[in-house]
C-alpha cells in the first residue's frame, strides 16, 4: 500500500502524522511526502489551526483521513498508533525527539483548546516512553507543572542522567512553579530559556514571584522567556504593560496574538519579538516606520 503524509501547517514535524508513518513503515508499507496528483491508496493530512487554508489538491486524493486540532479536536489516533515510536525520517532537517508525558491541562482558560481536546491532566508515559536517543527532547506537555512532583522529578532526572536537553516548549506554570521545580531545573540541562506565560494583568504577582523562584535557584532571568497573549481579553494599554514588566524583570516577553490575522497584533508581535527592535525602539517609533505599510492602532 502506498500511504502519503500531508502536513498542512506547523514550522515543526506533526508528531501525529510522524507517528503515523512509523506505525505504516513498520508493517511493511511505503510512506512518502504528499506529492500533488501523485497516486495513493492512503492520505493522511494533518494541520493545527482551523484558519489554515486546506491544500486543494489533498482534496483530490482518493482516500483521504484528515485529524489535527485544525480539522477536528474530537478526533484522536488509535492507541495502538498512539503508543507507537515516530518516524521522524520525512522530516530531514528535525533532529530532536518530540513527544507528551502528560496529557490535559488543570486550567480551563477560555481561548484555550486543550481542556476540550485532552480532558483533564494526566501522566501518560514516561521519559524512556518518548526519548529515542536524539540530544534534544521538545516536550508538548500543556501544563507539565501541574503534573505530580514525582513525574517532573523523574522526567528531569532521566534527561540529566541521557545528558540531553529538555525544551518545555508549552511553557511552565507560573502560578505553580516551587522552589522545588526550580531546584529540580537547575540541575538539568535544559534549552536556553524557560518558557512561562503572562496571560492576564491579575497574574502580574505570580510572574514576579517566578522569576524570584527561579533566580533563588540560581536561574537568570535572561534565560526566561514568557508567553503574551493579546488580543482576547486584554487592551492595547494592558499589552504593553504586561511586555514592559516582563523586560524590566531581566526576562524576554515573546507576544502570541489570539488572532493572526488582526494588523495591530501582527504588527505588535513583530516588534517585541524582534529582540533588536524591541530593545531599541519605542512603539512609537516603530510605528511611525511601517506606518507606510501597516496602519497601526496608537
Amino acid at each position: 500500500m502506498r500511504v502519503a503524509i500531508a502536513q498542512v501547517d506547523g514550522k515543526w514535524p506533526n508528531l501525529a502524522l510522524a507517528k503515523i508513518a512509523g506505525f505504516y513503515r513498520r508493517i511493511g508499507h511505503g510512506v512518502e511526502q504528499f506529492m500533488p496528483l501523485a497516486d495513493y491508496d492512503i492520505v493522511f493530512a494533518s494541520k493545527v489551526f482551523a484558519d489554515t487554508p486546506d491544500d486543494a489538491y489533498i482534496g483530490t486524493a482518493q482516500t483521504v483521513q484528515r485529524g489535527g486540532s485544525g480539522y477536528d479536536i474530537a478526533h484522536q489516533l488509535p492507541s495502538w498508533i498512539e503508543r507507537g515510536v515516530p518516524d521522524w525520517s520525512l522530516w530531514p532537517h528535525w533532529h530532536k525527539d518530540m513527544g507528551f508525558t502528560t496529557r490535559g491541562c488543570i486550567r480551563h482558560c477560555p481561548f484555550c483548546i486543550v481542556p476540550a481536546k485532552e480532558g483533564e491532566l494526566r501522566v501518560v508515559a514516561e521519559f524512556g516512553d518518548v526519548w529515542t536517543g536524539r540530544s534534544e527532547l521538545v516536550l508538548l506537555d500543556a501544563n507539565l507543572t501541574a503534573a505530580p512532583i514525582d513525574h517532573f522529578r523523574k522526567l528531569c532526572d532521566g534527561a540529566t542522567r541521557a545528558r540531553i536537553r529538555l525544551n518545555f516548549s508549552q511553557g511552565l506554570d507560573a502560578r505553580l512553579l516551587t522552589d522545588e521545580h526550580a531546584a529540580i531545573l537547575r540541575r538539568t540541562k535544559t534549552t536556553k530559556a524557560i518558557h512561562m506565560a503572562f496571560d492576564h494583568m491579575r497574574d502580574e504577582q505570580a510572574v514576579r514571584r517566578a522569576v524570584r523562584v527561579m533566580h533563588k535557584a540560581g536561574w537568570p532571568a535572561s534565560r526566561i522567556m514568557f508567553y503574551v497573549l493579546i488580543g482576547y481579553d486584554s487592551d492595547h494599554a494592558q499589552n504593553m504593560e504586561r511586555v514592559e514588566i516582563v523586560k524590566s524583570l531581566g526576562a524576554d516577553p515573546f507576544v502570541m496574538p489570539f488572532d493572526r490575522h488582526d494588523p495591530y497584533q501582527r504588527r505588535f508581535a513583530r516588534w517585541v519579538n524582534n529582540m533588536t527592535a524591541f530593545n531599541s525602539m519605542t512603539w512609537d517609533e516603530w510605528c511611525r516606520t511601517f506606518k507606510s505599510k501597516v496602519e497601526v492602532p496608537a
